[in-house]
């Protein structure tokens, strides 16, 4: 009998600042901020990443014929495609450590998602402890910009984590210390909003405001599942097209939203 993918993880790492907008964008005044859960997770809406893919698709010679049958039809021909994506989960998040370069942080609750998706067991890890895998670390006391790290450990498990995350550069701090991390780390750019013609003091600025983004190097996880793999057509091409790069959220147009999505190890989650 031949066995057929039904679903698999992918890494998705960001090349260029990312933003989706939060669903409060619109009663942030002056700031225009990613997309987060109520906890403060950022994390990257199933949706978003199934639309960006379908308009990659779409504007591609190689791949357009395929559209419907991935992602279903739409407009007077709405259908249900048979893949669905799931949301993106971070589990590294780079920063810069004073003294030391860039280094990638994730904590116990982020690690041990990406286990329980891929099935594996959790790692042994005591939340509240800071590891590094760089062991001249051990027991020294590093400052990630206003944040103290103090008697760190050394880690020597064996982490999830795509080539583009240097194996003697990741840091574990606790999962309630991650959302400090994730605040340094954003990216964060002002604009301004022009008037076609000077107000009544002469200025033509309409409304400054700032936009938050998802910093390069950021890597995630997400998911996707084939609904029925006797119809699903060319899952092989949907593999090269999926594993290359697209452009995710707003403002692609002024250079974000560059994103890369590679194999995972544990890509094959389940077959039949």
């Amino acid at each position: 009998m031949r066995r057929s993918k039904t679903m698999a993880i992918e890494w998705l790492i960001c090349r260029e600042p990312v933003h989706i907008g939060g669903a409060d964008s619109s009663s942030r005044g002056n700031n225009n901020p990613i997309y987060r859960l109520s906890d403060r997770t950022p994390t990257i809406p199933g949706s978003s990443l199934r639309g960006a893919l379908r308009e990659g698709a779409e504007h591609s010679s190689e791949y357009q014929g395929y559209v419907s049958n991935w992602f279903g039809g739409k407009d007077e021909n709405i259908s249900p495609g048979y893949i669905a994506l799931g949301w993106g989960w971070p589990v590294w998040w780079p920063i810069h450590v004073l003294g030391y370069g860039s280094w990638w942080v994730s904590c116990p609750a982020w690690l041990n998602r990406y286990q329980q998706l891929s099935q594996q067991n959790l790692l042994n890890l005591t939340e509240g402890n800071i590891y590094a895998t760089d062991p001249q670390f051990n027991n020294q006391t590093v400052y990630l910009r206003w944040l103290k790290l103090t008697q760190i450990q050394t880690c020597t498990l064996s982490l999830p984590a795509p080539s583009e995350v240097p194996p003697d550069r990741r840091i574990i701090v606790p999962s309630d210390s991650i959302n400090l991390i994730v605040d340094m780390g954003l990216v964060r750019q002002p604009r301004v909003s022009l008037n076609e013609e000077p107000d009544k003091k002469g200025s033509l600025v309409k409304n400054l405001f700032a936009v938050e983004g998802l910093p390069p190097g950021a890597v995630f996880m997400t998911s996707w599942t084939i609904r029925n793999p006797e119809k699903v057509e060319q899952i092989g091409e949907w593999e090269k097209f999926l594993r290359s790069e697209h452009y995710l959220g707003g403002l692609w147009s002024v250079g974000y939203g560059r994103i890369a999505i590679a194999q995972t190890a544990d890509s094959t989650l389940s077959q039949e």
